[in-house]
């Protein structure tokens, strides 16, 4: 537990993978249900995002430089949105948490004990689930990756799509290991939208109390 009254849930995976629908899914459940509940995800901070997303853009990103304003980018979010709404007694429903930036990190062979101290201010989740997808699957949900997603700095490959693929297969593994070293809640994100739904709003009703779906009630579905 985080030590609030509040309850800390995070969906991680790679690129594709459902997160944004299924936090913005959770979170309508939640307030369905009478619990209160916000969202939080990553790049949305008021001082840091601008600067991360300009620093991904550059023709020669530095994983140190990103790491760190992800981490300024989450800290912000943690002091403006996320503490406040544990300590209220809110449900804060977090799309991706430390261990995307710290994947993304590492594997552009950023030192794991460093980025760890990095982010240890973070709150501890509740639950943390990773959907799971295969990155042939991510790539095919995308029109035009773009390139530090892609991976394109590691010159795993020429073309962006097939970098895109090698770099969404070493985060996938990433994640797997990642996800069985802790215990996290795994679910397929290749089944229909409903049905992840279900996996996870049934996760999240154990862990916050909220009682179970009636029988029957219709399902809000991802567009």
């Amino acid at each position: 537990m985080n030590g609030s009254p509040g309850r800390l849930v995070v969906l991680e995976g790679i690129d594709r993978s459902g997160r944004s629908t299924h936090a913005g899914l959770l979170e309508a459940h939640l307030r369905h249900h009478g619990r209160g509940a916000t969202r939080t995800s990553l790049g949305s901070s008021v001082l840091s995002a601008d600067a991360l997303r300009r620093a991904k853009r550059g023709r020669r990103p530095d994983p140190v430089e990103i790491a760190l304003l992800s981490a300024a980018d989450l800290a912000e979010r943690v002091e403006r949105v996320v503490d406040p709404a544990l300590r209220a007694g809110l449900v804060v429903v977090a799309d991706r948490w430390t261990w995307t930036p710290i994947a993304r990190a590492e594997l552009r062979g950023v030192d794991r004990d460093w980025l760890d101290r990095l982010f240890s201010f973070a709150p501890a989740p509740d639950l943390v689930a990773l959907l799971d997808l295969d990155p042939d699957a991510s790539l095919a949900r995308r029109d035009a990756p773009d390139p530090y997603e892609a991976g394109l700095d590691l010159h795993l490959a020429d073309d962006l799509r097939e970098s895109y693929r090698l770099f969404g297969t070493r985060l996938a593994g990433w994640f797997d290991a990642e996800s069985r070293r802790r215990g996290w809640l795994r679910v397929p994100a290749d089944e229909p939208v409903d049905r992840v739904e279900a996996r996870l709003e049934a996760a999240v009703d154990r862990l916050t109390g909220v009682p179970g779906r009636r029988r029957g009630r219709s399902r809000s579905r991802a567009t």
